[in-house]
């Protein structure tokens, strides 16, 4: 009886370990290579000195805030009173798309996702537009990943290249914004083009009016100024670690239970991808075969190592071996359109409509999610061949 017992258990634990493995796959994949490279790289001090903290004191900090204002309802709020301001179905979906545009650019794609997506969800199904759920999903997939592109804040890879790129040549607020403006410009366009199949009869049974709340104007006004504190750490005006230790008591004050909704398994992703690099940037051959195939050719490498391995641990794989930042940085932000994991809130949304919508389509899903992306994605190359 106890063998059998022991079995059962045996099966429960390997099961939870396969779910495990299969959600959190980049952050297994960043440990494994950080654990082998450790058997050509001898493990010691130096490995400090590998990892950027000045990224994962902003990372922290951005989702802690982020956490507070959501849990606030402050960005429901605001969709809620855009969304009630409408009356057309194609109005209405423009907002719910441009929604995630807009806030990615300062509250990072995932959280724009994961705050608007079972919101459109929802709404759409109570308006019984259900059939336009999921190109409502994909395009907002779509416009988060764009969106993100335009900022420092708006995704990881782009607050570690910014970081990076302020370290070697001082590069402002501004500069960065500068680079990817042309390509944030069309995105929008390509947006509100892609809205014109929707069709704009008039919703009659749309009720929103003041039905979500900000639970509290004082919590919310305190989240807000720390977020401007988050904004002015980028810009090095305020450093990384005390900003991270202002939000820790103001968060321990105001609601502890936040700390819960950080996503630690990314910080620790970024510490394997972390190791990683620094690792092979310390064994010769590796080194060179990175730089032969990578040293002038950034954005297309990147492009395509984004769509096998998403553009995070891409950005944190080619960096040391790059010689143009610039080009890295738009390929992981192109990159990002394409397959599924190209980007990891890609995957978000995925969960969300699979989960969130009765009888889905997963496959529709994919279809419609691929054929989008594959046209943004050949628009804004076009626009990078030629701007260069």
């Amino acid at each position: 009886m106890d063998a059998i017992q022991q079995t059962s258990k045996s099966k429960i634990i390997i099961s939870q370990l396969f779910s495990f493995v299969k959600k959190e796959i980049v952050l297994v994949i960043s440990i494994l290579l950080a654990i082998i490279s450790a058997f050509f790289v001898k493990p010691s001090l130096e490995y400090i000195n590998y990892i950027d903290f000045n990224v994962l004191f902003l990372l922290f900090s951005f989702m802690t805030v982020c956490a507070g204002l959501k849990d606030c309802n402050i960005f429901d709020f605001c969709g809620e009173f855009l969304c009630s301001k409408v009356k057309s179905c194609r109005a209405l979906c423009g907002i719910l798309v441009f929604l995630c545009f807009f806030f990615s650019m300062f509250i990072t794609n995932d959280v724009a996702l994961l705050t608007f997506v079972p919101f459109s969800i929802l709404l759409l199904s109570k308006i019984k537009k259900s059939e336009l759920i999921i190109y409502v999903v994909v395009l907002q997939t779509i416009a988060a990943n764009l969106g993100s592109m335009f900022t420092p804040m708006g995704n990881p890879q782009n607050l570690f290249l910014f970081s990076a790129m302020q370290n070697s040549s001082n590069i402002t607020f501004f500069d960065f914004a500068k680079i990817l403006l042309p390509y944030t410009t069309v995105s929008g366009i390509l947006l509100l083009l892609s809205l014109l199949p929707i069709k704009s009869e008039i919703i009659l049974n749309l009720e929103l009016s003041s039905q979500t709340k900000i639970t509290s104007k004082p919590k919310a006004t305190i989240f807000c100024i720390l977020f401007v504190l988050c904004f002015l750490t980028v810009l090095k005006i305020l450093p990384s670690w005390i900003l991270t230790i202002i939000i820790l008591i103001f968060t321990l004050i105001l609601n502890a239970a936040l700390l819960k909704k950080v996503d630690y398994l990314l910080l620790l992703t970024f510490c394997g991808f972390f190791i990683f690099s620094g690792n092979i940037a310390n064994i010769p051959f590796i080194k060179e075969f990175l730089l032969k195939i990578t040293c002038q050719r950034e954005f297309f490498v990147s492009l395509i190592t984004s769509q096998i391995i998403s553009n995070v641990p891409a950005t944190l794989l080619l960096y040391p071996f790059c010689s143009n930042v610039k080009q890295l940085l738009l390929g992981v932000n192109i990159g990002g359109l394409g397959t599924i994991i190209a980007s990891l809130a890609s995957l978000i949304s995925f969960k969300l409509y699979s989960k969130g919508v009765e009888n889905s389509k997963t496959l529709e899903f994919f279809k419609i999610f691929t054929l989008c992306n594959l046209l943004f994605l050949a628009v804004l190359l076009a626009v990078y061949l030629v701007l260069g």
